[in-house]
């Protein structure tokens, strides 16, 4: 898997996560592409200092004051410079405001985890720095895409900070359980390639970039300014002797002290949790600043869609607009499997830029923002618009596995159908995870690939109907092995037997006591689990065990005629740990009366 590093500050690899924020040069639209106008350090209260560039709009006049927006990245502040939105930041009047965070590229410190509690808490540092400035209003907005995103939702849940709002692009509201071990299941693609490539940022090596020759910041003073965007000095250090000093002796995570992780409650080896650093772990913070947010996520972009959503049912008393789209990582591709050919995004790249403007005029004018979703359908190319999540009109449709591969209403006599897995099989290079990378998804027909799966189909639809919210799947299985997973896809089939990628789930098996959803540290929508290493149920080979659990929301149109599919794997291979301790692996499914379902949250479509 190769990172692509394009000329757009989207470098779209994602903690959380994640992203290079990467992008298509052709589709940043005026992008600014400048180098900052101030760089400086700046000192935090423990003596760390961190890298600060300023840009200024073109209407600036000396002694005016204006408002801000605040940008933080762990990829190198100069990107923020070539990001396609800043330029509208610069267009609407506001100094952008980018930080190298804590521990990363050119800033000091050390870097044990991403998204520290220390670099949680710069943020309230540099508000006050922005807001003591000659040319600041006072009025600070945050806003970013993938990691700067995560860094601007933890932003908002800083009371002090007092933010008047944020534009937050892609984020992980869990970091476990939305982009790193999604049903408990280790996304070892995404993380150890994005370890690789963050790891060289910071020890200022160039092993984000595998086409590029080698180059050492550390050990060769040339070849410090060849790894710019990524590095980039403050405008006093003109021979890289303070961003030299900031390379050196960083102690800084890799990986490998991720990959052991088992549970939600579990430390890696750098003595942090995934969901420690999550902004959902700052629940109270984020309920007491109430700070109105614009927040972006994609039914196609890993688990981006759900912290969307989670974020807006489990904090109902704050501001949200929420857009869905079926973007890519950098919201510039249309990823509807639907339409394989039509990459032009929706919205598209100049409306999401009125709406951002749309929002912060309304902000800094003092105006409330209303608690919507606007959410895109798949297959019909158009958004719908709700104040409630889950929709209150759609209905659970309740199909059932049955012995002649169909999913049927009734469920029919009981039985078993045994699979024997493939644990070689993938679902490629190409899809929501790869986005993270910096790949967009591309999903074809995949009628093929699910020779290789167990597979179950519904009758054709006679009448045109949406599929909106959260599916769930309850198998009841015995497996051959003592630690499977199982990963469930759910899919349209055209009349003509094209088989499209709706959504997918994953999971495994030793989460799968129910939760008490009391107990929850947030809303996680139907079919709940703790993920807590005190629930963990062991497998007994040949013992039967019900599995239920989600699939990542979605809303697509099913059009008469079409059949619904749900696919079943044991393995993802392209970037999901193998489980089954290495041996072979078996699925003796229950059918019928009393054995395994999905159901599926409809309506009709109008």
């Amino acid at each position: 898997m190769k990172i692509q590093i394009f000329r757009d500050f989207s470098i779209t690899l994602l903690v959380s996560c994640a992203a290079l924020f990467a992008g298509d040069a052709a589709a940043s639209e005026g992008s600014a592409k400048r180098h900052s106008d101030q760089s400086y350090y700046v000192a935090m209260h423990d003596g760390v200092s961190l890298a600060i560039s300023l840009y200024f709009p073109k209407s600036w006049q000396t002694g005016a004051k204006v408002p801000a927006v605040l940008m933080q990245t762990r990829y190198g502040r100069a990107g923020i410079g070539a990001w396609g939105r800043t330029q509208r930041w610069l267009d609407d009047g506001f100094v952008v405001v980018a930080v190298d965070t804590r521990g990363s590229t050119a800033s000091f410190g050390q870097r044990l985890t991403e998204l520290s509690p220390q670099e949680t808490a710069d943020v309230d540092e540099i508000v006050r720095h922005i807001k003591s400035q000659p040319w600041s209003s006072g009025q600070v907005f945050v806003a970013g895409q993938s990691y700067a995103a995560d860094t601007a939702d933890l932003a908002t849940s800083r009371p002090a900070a007092n933010l008047l709002g944020g534009v937050i692009h892609e984020s992980e509201f869990d970091i476990y359980a939305h982009l790193m071990a999604p049903g408990g299941v280790i996304n070892r693609g995404f993380l150890a390639e994005w370890g690789r490539v963050t790891l060289g940022m910071d020890l200022g090596r160039s092993g984000f970039d595998l086409g590029a020759p080698p180059r050492n910041c550390i050990v060769q003073v040339n070849d410090c300014s060849a790894l710019y965007p990524i590095l980039q000095p403050v405008d006093s250090d003109k021979d890289y002797a303070r961003l030299r000093a900031a390379l050196v002796g960083k102690n800084r995570w890799r990986s490998e002290d991720l990959l052991n992780i088992t549970f939600r409650d579990d430390k890696g080896h750098n003595g942090y949790g995934l969901f420690d650093i999550s902004p959902v772990a700052q629940l109270d913070g984020l309920r007491h600043a109430k700070v109105p947010v614009q927040y972006w996520g994609s039914w196609l972009d890993g688990g981006t869609a759900e912290s969307v959503l989670a974020r807006f049912r489990s904090l109902p008393e704050v501001p949200m607009e929420v857009w869905i789209t079926a973007n890519d990582h950098s919201n510039f591709r249309n990823a509807d499997p639907f339409f394989p050919y039509v990459t032009e995004p929706k919205p598209a790249l100049s409306d999401q830029l009125d709406l951002q403007t749309r929002f912060v005029r309304e902000r800094l004018a003092g105006k409330k923002i209303a608690r919507q979703i606007h959410y895109y359908v798949l297959g019909a190319g158009e958004f719908r618009t709700t104040s409630v999540w889950p929709v209150p009109d759609a209905q659970p449709w309740k199909l059932n596995l049955a012995a002649d591969g169909s999913l049927a209403e009734q469920a029919g006599a009981a039985g078993r159908v045994v699979h024997d897995v493939d644990l070689t099989v993938g679902t490629g290079q190409r899809t929501r995870w790869s986005t993270q990378n910096g790949t967009p998804p591309a999903y074809g027909d995949r009628k093929e690939i699910d020779r290789r799966l167990l597979t179950f189909d519904s009758a054709p639809v006679d009448k045109a109907m949406e599929i909106v919210g959260t599916p769930v799947v309850s198998l009841v299985l015995s497996t051959r092995s003592d630690d499977p997973a199982v990963f469930a896809y759910l899919e349209d089939v055209a009349p003509d037997g094209r088989v499209t990628y709706v959504t997918e789930g994953m999971f495994r098996a030793i989460h799968r006591r129910p939760a008490d959803r009391s107990s929850l540290p947030y809303d996680q929508g139907p079919a709940a689990h703790s993920f807590k290493r005190e629930d963990a149920e062991l497998v007994h080979p040949g013992e039967t065990m019900t599995l239920e659990f989600p699939l990542m929301p979605v809303a697509a149109l099913i059009r008469p005629g079409h059949r619904l599919r749900l696919a079943i794997a044991g393995a993802d291979k392209d970037w999901f740990t193998i489980y089954s301790n290495g041996g072979s692996e078996r699925f003796d499914v229950r059918i019928g009366e009393g054995g395994s379902h999905v159901i599926l949250p409809a309506r009709p479509w109008r």
